[in-house]
């Protein structure tokens, strides 16, 4: 089972199932520090991996300078949790892929995370009129 959670600590989806591997966020501001969680249930939490990849890369080399970075895993039982932190959420982000897995003996899950481009600003025309 997965979660994934948006800042402040609001769910924004349980996912169970590879049926719904998406999960789709309100874009944050410009400049904001933003952190996303992924949670996982496993039945051998000591011999399960939890990480996030961006674009299938693993995050820390694509971000050597720390801007977008995992935390450190925690888990109590048979929950697992990793968070992504944003130093400075910027439009970049907007279009790229950011994937929770989770790799154990009993298989490979993942959740892909992406926010919606901002709509774009109606365009209005202006007319010169006819004299």
């Amino acid at each position: 089972m997965f979660h994934l959670v948006g800042e402040g600590g609001c769910a924004w989806g349980a996912l169970g199932t590879l049926a719904a591997p998406l999960t789709f966020m309100p874009p944050p501001a410009a400049g904001e520090s933003v952190t996303v969680s992924c949670e996982a249930v496993s039945g051998l939490p000591e011999f399960t991996l939890l990480y996030w990849l961006e674009n299938g890369f693993f995050v820390e080399s694509l971000h050597p300078d720390g801007a977008v970075r995992e935390g450190t895993l925690q888990g109590s039982g048979l929950a697992l949790h990793r968070d992504l932190h944003f130093s400075s959420f910027d439009n970049q982000h907007l279009h790229t892929n950011f994937t929770c897995v989770v790799l154990s003996p009993l298989g490979v899950d993942t959740r892909q995370v992406q926010w919606p481009s901002p709509a774009l600003a109606p365009v209005t025309a202006k007319s010169g009129g006819l004299g």
